[in-house]
């Protein structure tokens, strides 16, 4: 891989290059007198495979007895796999498959058992059919034997299954009985009571899978989506951390052929490699997040027992101006976490927020409501020196701190050339969270401007109406700014200081722009106001709402109807409560005008 330097000052070390890909599996051919030959063809529910991407690995317990891909036979055309499978009588085989374009662990089953012979199975001619099933869907009540089990049940699982779908599954009690349980990405299963696996082959996580449960010693494989790095420049990193406990990584599939796995050393400010050979960095910490890349595409898995006890994480502020107080923790759950008032995350000696660090190499920042997924890895800012306590909870933070409720912000997003990314502004009090350069130079970047910082989580105060937001950029190339948050606001426009364009994002959903990469950073400024002024709460600021197809209105002043084009195509004197004829079925914003009062409310007419 090629080197990058991080946003601080770290420079990491190349990646070893690799050629021609090898087979998943490996066997130590070494300790074995002798082979079997099987010659065979897979089926996956009944279907016979024709790719020579899949990988069929034979096992003896949990140990690899020898691998391959698949071959055309020129005589029948039949993708063939002739396995080399080292033993000795009295040996059970059994068997698994890895898609090598998908770079994972294919989530089936075979009920094949075959016994050591020296003869082997199958011919080139006749091969042996070595088959695989895919579970059943947990929705299919014929999975069941008739009835899917409700919120209360005691399970134990009758067959193979997969709760997908997106389903979110609750059950008192869990066994999977020796078969295997898969969730998918967006499902999730909680488990009021005992959760029992002792296989984790058994019970597969899928990367955006959940499970929330307190029972101890559950084996379970998590995954971990990876996409290889390209050539282009300071991507294919990503930020990870196991949901398991004290999983070794030497002999883990997330040493492939070529890649990077670091942890950071916050009282040294250094990267310090695995491949380097420090004597404690043996396993994957709980609470850690380390810094991982490959070549090859692959979901490697943390497997192991489910980490279900709280974590307390040692964080340092250090003095260093390039990493002051940085610091990588991580999610060690199987289940979504907050960081924030309420949340998992005690952040009373954390900076606002934290950041992503997204596959184009960008250091995207999140804010209290956007959770921390199982096997994600975060950068964090401490204040000082001390513990950060991980509890085991996926409640939903409410705010940044507990010092920090009901406050109004702005999100600003940037999006563009294959990457995205945001500032928030808080209208109160605050420190924030000071914006990093992002790992790569083709990643642009967008900040507010507060005193003599550029901050990605900005406390602007609850007064503010003008913000400068800064944006970087270094390639030549077409963008749009959004903004959320934008209810509550009489008056919003963001101001293109290099074309003059004067946007009321009130009224605009969006604003596109060209950038070369040479422009000045200060290019843009937001200018607000609150509906709400001092005194007045929100309730009293919505002042109309939809009955029966017309807008009903309460309030004195001139009202102002105007469409998404920002055409005035009403204006009404309102004295009270009133009803406004029904306009045509649209999105319309309504202001009314009182004196130096100016109220603004979004309305749907359906």
């Amino acid at each position: 891989m090629k080197k990058v330097l991080l946003a601080f000052g770290i420079l990491l070390s190349s990646m070893v290059s690799f050629g021609q890909t090898q087979l998943h599996w490996q066997c130590d051919i070494s300790q074995f007198a002798d082979y079997m030959s099987v010659r065979a063809v897979v089926k996956i529910d009944d279907v016979e495979q024709e790719l020579t991407t899949l990988e069929i690995g034979a096992f003896c317990g949990n140990e690899c007895r020898g691998s391959k891909l698949a071959s055309i036979f020129p005589v029948t055309g039949r993708y063939i796999y002739q396995i080399p499978v080292y033993g000795s009588g009295g040996d059970m085989i059994t068997f698994k498959l890895y898609d090598h374009v998908a770079g994972e662990e294919l989530d089936v089953t075979s009920s094949v058992v075959l016994s050591w012979l020296k003869d082997g199975y199958g011919s080139l001619g006749n091969p042996y059919a070595i088959t695989f099933e895919t579970p059943a869907s947990w929705s299919d009540p014929e999975a069941w034997g008739g009835s899917v089990p409700g919120e209360g049940s005691n399970v134990t699982l009758p067959d193979d299954i997969i709760i997908d779908n997106n389903a979110q599954i609750t059950v008192a009690s869990l066994d999977t009985g020796g078969n295997m349980l898969v969730v998918a990405d967006g499902s999730a299963l909680s488990v009021t009571g005992n959760l029992v696996n002792d296989n984790p082959d058994n019970l597969v996580l899928q990367d955006g899978a959940q499970i929330v449960n307190t029972s101890p010693n559950v084996a379970a494989k998590a995954k971990k989506s990876i996409t290889a790095y390209t050539a282009k420049d300071s991507n294919g990193w990503y930020l990870i951390s196991s949901s398991v406990n004290d999983m070794l990584i030497a002999g883990s599939d997330f040493l492939t052929e070529t890649y990077d796995l670091y942890r950071y050393n916050e009282s040294s400010t250094t990267w310090e490699n695995y491949r380097s050979g420090h004597a404690d960095f043996t396993t994957f910490e709980k609470g850690r997040g380390y810094l991982y890349a490959n070549s090859n595409g692959i979901s490697p898995a943390f497997v192991g027992t489910l980490n279900n006890a709280a974590v307390t994480y040692q964080v340092t502020a250090n003095s260093s101006t390039t990493s002051k107080g940085i610091n990588i923790i991580g999610n060690p759950f199987p289940h979504n976490i907050y960081k924030g008032a309420g949340g998992a995350i005690d952040d009373s000696n954390l900076e606002s927020g934290y950041y992503e660090l997204t596959y184009s190499g960008a250091w995207v920042a999140h804010a209290f409501d956007d959770a921390i997924a199982p096997g994600q890895g975060v950068l964090v800012v401490a204040k000082s020196n001390g513990n950060v306590t991980i509890a085991k909870t996926n409640t939903e933070a409410t705010a940044e701190s507990a010092s920090k409720s009901d406050v109004k912000r702005l999100k600003i997003n940037v999006s563009g050339n294959g990457s995205e990314d945001r500032t928030y502004a808080y209208f109160s009090e605050g420190d924030g969270l000071e914006k990093l350069d992002n790992f790569s130079s083709s990643a642009a970047q967008i900040s507010i401007k507060n005193g003599e910082n550029d901050y990605a989580i900005a406390h602007v105060g609850e007064e503010c109406e003008t913000m400068d937001v800064i944006f970087k950029n270094t390639k030549n190339a077409d963008y749009t700014i959004t903004i959320e948050g934008v209810e509550g606001f009489s008056y919003l426009h963001l101001i293109d200081n290099l074309t003059g364009d004067d946007t009321d994002m009130l009224l605009e959903e969006n604003y596109q722009f060209h950038a070369t990469g040479n422009e000045y950073a200060g290019r843009f400024k937001v200018v607000c106001r609150n509906n709400t002024g001092i005194g007045e709460n929100a309730e009293t600021a919505m002042f109309a709402y939809v009955n029966n197809g017309n807008i009903v209105v309460n309030g004195e002043g001139t009202l102002q109807l105007i469409d998404m084009t920002g055409r005035i195509i009403n204006t009404v004197e309102i004295n009270g409560t009133q009803m406004i004829e029904k306009p045509v079925c649209g999105v319309y914003v309504l202001r009314m005008l009182n004196g130096n009062e100016v109220k603004t409310q979004k309305i749907v007419v359906k």
